[in-house]
């Protein structure tokens, strides 16, 4: 039935108001979806290419700082070697009258240096054979650096006439963890007008503790969470890192050569330097260009790290080191994913707003439809009602108009059986009187005009009945028309009901 196949569809179909509300959803999340492909596809590159240049400003900050805090101690070395008191003292026998007085004033002048940075621990002075002769602070020894002062490597480049920063020195066996650095600036002859001369007859070697470059990479963590610094020197040995933990400890095996001057010197310790290899930093160790980056997992971590490297040595005099700055490609890539995140946020909200409206917006719009819909359905029913009734109406019809026309057939039979008896009788009536003469002629007569009055009564009656029938056979056709009638506009009925149930349905399939 029609009303079957209208309930099958609407189990199936989706509502309209259903249908616009994704619509809208559909429409307002396609710009998004877009969105957060070209974020995905054009931003990350654009953000880590930022963020690079970012570590990459921040390393070269870094080193800025360590060469110009290097170059004011050079300059505070060069400076003491041009006091007068100093080349005067070297160059004056102890049995001088004014050798005392000198090194009163000798110490002056280191003491003087000494207090242009916390971080010096000692100023000694030597004469050109490589003898100490002074030290500030006078209570205080010079460390060794193993069996000598001054390593012969540093004696040579000073009196070749060089200002010279050695390798870095660490003593875990200390009090108090201590790297330092000397600087060796030579001393020459003054003339009495004030001018040096090209004469060395002495150096200064200056112990500088490295607090201040530890404070520079403990705080170089501003490039994202879990970001770091460290730095490497020139023979591959974590100088400086931003966990304590990692320093003094080298990324690759150092060269025989190298190995016996650390043992001889014991610049670490008397141990050797532990090794924890790792090939990336050992391939880049060797460039020469002021910075590069690349990506890699490191030995120590379990993830992998955008790597600035940054070379601090810029000019002749400065540290052979490299400056290190990392930070996780997750966190480099975190501006990305938040903008992600964000976006998708938005879509969500988006996408339940639109379809709240859309969903508001579909009920208004069908609820006319609905009541146009439910109108055509009574209407439907009830030309089905009336149709039934026309069907119920035409079937008693045709019942009576059968039941009718048997007894016309019936009332016909008996009419021609009438005329035919008043035939009959007339013939009967006419032999008589011609046979009068042989029967008594008075009641003859009599009997004979009461037959022939009877007859003519019956040939009245029956001329009557028949002008009847032919009004009734009139009645029953156009009573049988009219129930013809009624049953074809029932049929019509029918089918315009059965046309309205499938408008009906088919609303209802748009509608939901």
């Amino acid at each position: 039935m029609p009303g079957s196949n209208y309930n099958n569809r609407r189990r199936r179909g989706m509502s309209l108001p259903l249908r616009i509300s994704l619509g809208l959803v559909l429409a307002t999340i396609l710009p998004l979806v877009i969105t957060l492909f070209v974020i995905e596809w054009r931003t990350q590159p654009i953000l880590t290419d930022q963020a690079n240049k970012a570590m990459q400003g921040d390393a070269k900050t870094r080193v800025d700082q360590i060469n110009t805090y290097f170059n004011e101690r050079v300059l505070d070395a060069q400076t003491i070697t041009q006091v007068p008191t100093v080349p005067q003292y070297l160059i004056t026998p102890p049995t001088d009258p004014t050798y005392a007085d000198q090194t009163k004033h000798t110490i002056f002048a280191l003491a003087a240096g000494m207090y242009r940075d916390k971080n010096y621990t000692t100023w000694q002075l030597y004469d050109r054979h490589g003898k100490l002769r002074l030290a500030y602070p006078t209570t205080q020894k010079p460390v060794l650096h193993g069996k000598t002062l001054v390593p012969q490597l540093y004696q040579d480049e000073v009196f070749a006439g060089q200002t010279v920063i050695s390798t870095v020195y660490y003593n875990p066996d200390a009090q108090k963890e201590k790297a330092t650095v000397d600087i060796y600036s030579p001393v020459a002859v003054i003339t009495p007008e004030g001018k040096t001369t090209n004469t060395l007859i002495g150096f200064i070697r200056v112990t500088l503790g490295l607090d201040y470059i530890w404070d520079i990479v403990k705080g170089d963590t501003q490039n994202g969470k879990n970001s770091y610094a460290f730095i490497l020197n020139e023979d591959g040995v974590r100088i400086a890192d931003t966990d304590p933990k990692r320093i003094f400890t080298a990324v690759e095996n150092l060269p025989p050569d190298v190995q016996q001057q650390v043992s001889n010197e014991q610049r670490y310790g008397p141990n050797p330097i532990p090794v924890k290899k790792d090939v990336t930093l050992t391939q880049h160790l060797k460039d020469t260009a002021s910075s590069v980056s690349y990506q890699a997992q490191l030995t120590e971590q379990n993830e992998s790290y955008q790597i600035v490297q940054a070379n601090v040595k810029q000019k002749a005099q400065d540290v052979p080191w490299k400056y290190y700055v990392l930070s996780p490609l997750s966190t480099v890539n975190a501006v990305a994913q938040q903008q992600l995140e964000i976006t998708l946020l938005v879509a969500l909200i988006m996408s339940g707003l639109v379809a709240i409206i859309g969903l508001v917006a579909g009920r208004s719009l069908t609820r006319p439809i609905l009541q146009a819909v439910n109108a055509l359905r009574d209407s439907s029913d009830a030309l089905n009602s009336l149709a039934s009734r026309q069907r119920d109406a035409s079937t008693e019809q045709m019942w009576v108009v059968e039941s009718s026309q048997i007894g016309l057939q019936s009332v016909q039979y008996y009419t021609e059986a009438i005329n035919s008896a008043a035939t009959q009788l007339a013939a009967v009536g006419k032999n008589l009187g011609q046979n009068m003469n042989q029967l008594d002629r008075q009641k003859l007569l009599q009997a004979i005009e009461h037959v022939q009055n009877g007859a003519k009564y019956i040939e009245n009656a029956a001329q009557y009945q028949n002008e009847s029938n032919k009004k009734l056979a009139t009645a029953l056709k156009v009573t049988n028309q009219v129930t013809e009638q009624l049953a074809s506009g029932a049929t019509s009925a029918t089918d315009a009901a059965a046309q309205l149930e499938d408008v009906v349905s088919q609303l209802r399939e748009v509608v939901g």
